[in-house]
């Protein structure tokens, strides 16, 4: 009787009877739990409207601070962040920082400054895996990814199914954790860069809000936590969300723009880093600075600018004169030597971070991350 029951189970098996992987049998409940699969295909477009905020939540932004938050997606991947004129309520005006994916490059505006660039480097890498409309474990398998089953985790105190999401390309998985109760899905965790800039670290997006779209369940307050300091890095609500209202490729494409003095002068520099040296690149702006024009002109706010720039693709030759140079010209200035400490720290000089940042402590800047930041210098230095 025995023989026979095996028979019948591996008869069962080889017609395809067989228990369903565990990483899709929780992959189908959580696209199950977000409104069912034909509900998710039917959005096309959404437009989230809301507010951003950094560091902790706080209820006073609700509503009030950055309400003017925009962000548009449309499949398969374009994505817009910020105002411009052609999306709706957004009263015919650009914002003054607009993000983009048009479907093959990431680019970045300062409307007012009309400064252009093109995403490169990791926020390149990140765009290109990152800026899918679904989640990337919806229909994984028709999209190229591969899925893991990870079993149950405890994270940031509450257990959750845990399920990693990959694809060769993409710089690293994602890793979707999922109420094992209702399947809803409570946080994403992502070996990204900060700012784009330095190394990947474990970023955990947490959910805390959610609304119904056109039947299908979205998330519309997360927070995106450090994994290893637990830290807050920033969050934002979504107070409306708009499916379906976007059809036009071009709100996603980058426009012409007419950048002139400083701009046009930091925005040179950056495109020679890769014929010049650093001392010819400084040379470049000596010669604005000492001119009419450049004798009386804002240099500081662009200059910071180019050398966060140079950070992101890991020039530190050329990044570390840009910055001194701000502090030269600025030499009371908490925040120019925050920025100088921010470069120092991603080249893991701890020593000369924690004396720029203790500097512009010391200079009167009130700033909460750059306080965390030399606690924890501090410390390490104390184990060492």
């Amino acid at each position: 009787m025995k023989a026979i029951f095996l028979l019948v189970l591996m008869a069962y098996s080889s017609a395809g009877w067989a228990k369903p992987d565990r990483k899709d049998e929780i992959i189908a409940k959580a696209v199950q739990a977000m409104g069912g699969i034909e509900r998710i295909h039917a959005l096309h477009s959404l437009i989230y409207r809301g507010f951003h905020y950094e560091g902790s939540y706080k209820q006073e932004y609700a509503g009030t601070r950055h309400s003017t938050a925009v962000m548009v997606r449309m499949r398969p991947g374009l994505r817009l962040v910020g105002c411009r004129p052609e999306v709706p309520g957004c009263d015919g005006n650009w914002g003054w920082i607009v993000e983009g994916f048009d479907g093959t490059r990431g680019w970045e505006l300062n409307w007012p400054k009309q400064r252009l660039v093109r995403t490169v480097n990791k926020a390149e890498r990140a765009l290109r895996c990152g800026a899918a409309f679904d989640y990337l474990f919806i229909d994984y398998k028709e999209r190229g990814f591969h899925a893991k089953y990870l079993g149950r985790k405890r994270v940031l105190g509450e257990t959750l199914e845990a399920v990693e999401i990959g694809r060769d390309e993409c710089s690293a998985p994602v890793v979707y954790y999922f109420d094992p109760s209702n399947f809803d899905l409570r946080m994403r965790e992502m070996a990204i860069p900060v700012h784009a800039r330095g190394d990947a670290v474990n970023l955990i997006s947490v959910s805390h809000g959610f609304k119904i779209v056109n039947g299908v369940k979205l998330s519309s307050r997360e927070e995106e936590v450090n994994l290893r300091t637990g830290d807050v890095v920033d969050g934002g609500e979504w107070t409306s969300i708009e499916a379906n209202t976007v059809d036009d490729r071009k709100v996603f494409e980058a426009p012409s723009v007419h950048p002139a003095g400083i701009t046009a002068v930091v925005l040179e520099m950056l495109a020679q880093t890769g014929d010049l040296t650093p001392k010819q690149m400084l040379e470049m702006y000596t010669r604005f600075r000492t001119s009419e024009e450049g004798r009386s002109a804002d240099v500081t706010y662009d200059m910071n600018w180019l050398g966060f720039e140079l950070l992101k693709v890991d020039k530190y030759d050329y990044a570390l004169p840009v910055l001194k140079q701000v502090i030269d010209e600025n030499p009371t200035s908490g925040t120019a030597f925050a920025s100088l400490g921010e470069a120092y720290l991603q080249m893991k000089d701890n020593a000369k971070a924690m004396e720029s940042f203790q500097h512009a402590v010391d200079l009167g800047l009130k700033d909460e991350d750059v306080d965390r930041k030399l606690s924890r210098l501090r410390g390490a230095l104390a184990k060492s």
